[in-house]
């Protein structure tokens, strides 16, 4: 195990509320490092068994090894800060306890936005991935469902309750929360704020004009086994030439326009404003409450 070798920062969640932006916008900073893996999961998944490791696609990919971990961070130049995103460590219960081991003086970041639009949200990318874990957004209002054994579905939005975790055993100072709307207004002064927290110089102008991780449902699976987000391109470039996809990745005018297409055939429809109001009021309005004591932040409009 090598110290040097361990993320100085982590962006901890919420899925669904601008991780990706943020993971992008930090990797234009010179001074900063980022994963090129967005998701290891290291610090909740450490020596998950290989069996239940493999029932899952996604836990397949991620990283359960502590060499593997480190080695994710080996191409760091000397003078950059290391920092990665896995949106996993905001809901996993045994996560903070592992950051805390590992990395104590690790600075933490989250990205929130309104539970109901972000379980929506993260229906709409599972309705991409063709992943539904029910047909109906509706059913995630009956506590018996799958809805409410995942942690990335209802639960995730539990943000007061997740957060509390981390500010339970990490000093206030390590920890900086900001909001999706922020993000969406402001994009630029948000990560001159993040760039500050993180002690590089601000004066550095990131490019938020590639929209990241659209979801919805698909128009045209034709369409999308050509050129969407999962297609046969996609999937030959990340296996034949992975150097030069990890790098093409890293352009953002390339990114902009290979989003533009995809984006194309895929449909999102508005959520339901009697729906979004039930779910606020039966399941997140509570834990609204109290994340804004713990944040120190106005939600009011979030409960409206």
């Amino acid at each position: 195990m090598n110290k040097e070798l361990f993320p100085d920062f982590l962006i901890i969640g919420a899925g669904k509320s601008g991780t990706t932006s943020l993971d992008n916008y930090l990797k234009q900073h010179p001074g900063i490092f980022m994963s090129a893996l967005k998701e290891p999961n290291f610090f909740a998944m450490e020596n998950m068994d290989e069996a239940e490791k493999q029932k899952n696609p996604y836990y397949r990919r991620c990283i359960t090894d502590i060499k593997l971990y480190q080695q994710l961070f080996e191409d760091a130049q000397a003078g950059q800060i290391k920092g990665e995103t896995s949106p996993m460590y905001l809901y996993n219960e045994t996560a903070p306890a592992r950051i805390k081991k590992y990395v104590p003086s690790a600075k933490l970041i989250a990205i929130l936005r309104h539970p109901v639009e972000r379980l929506y949200s993260r229906y709409m990318h599972l309705a991409r991935e063709e992943r539904l874990p029910t047909k109906e957004f509706s059913d995630a209002l009956d506590r018996n469902t799958i809805w409410w054994e995942r942690g990335d579905l209802v639960k995730e939005g539990f943000f007061g309750k997740n957060l509390k975790r981390y500010f339970d055993i990490f000093p206030k100072e390590q920890i900086r929360v900001y909001l999706h709307e922020d993000l969406k207004k402001k994009p630029q002064e948000l990560a001159n704020d993040i760039f500050d927290f993180l002690g590089v110089p601000a004066q550095v102008e990131i490019d938020s004009s590639v929209e990241y991780n659209k979801s919805g449902f698909k128009k045209s699976k034709l369409y999308d086994n050509l050129v969407g987000h999962n297609s046969v391109i996609k999937r030959s470039a990340k296996k034949i030439l992975p150097n030069i996809y990890e790098k093409a990745k890293q352009n953002v005018q390339l990114q902009q326009l290979v989003n533009s297409i995809q984006n194309k055939n895929l449909a999102s429809p508005k959520l339901d404003p009697v729906l979004r109001k039930k779910m606020l009021t039966e399941i997140y309005a509570k834990d609204i409450e109290d994340l804004q004591g713990l944040i120190d932040r106005d939600l009011s409009h979030w409960l409206k």
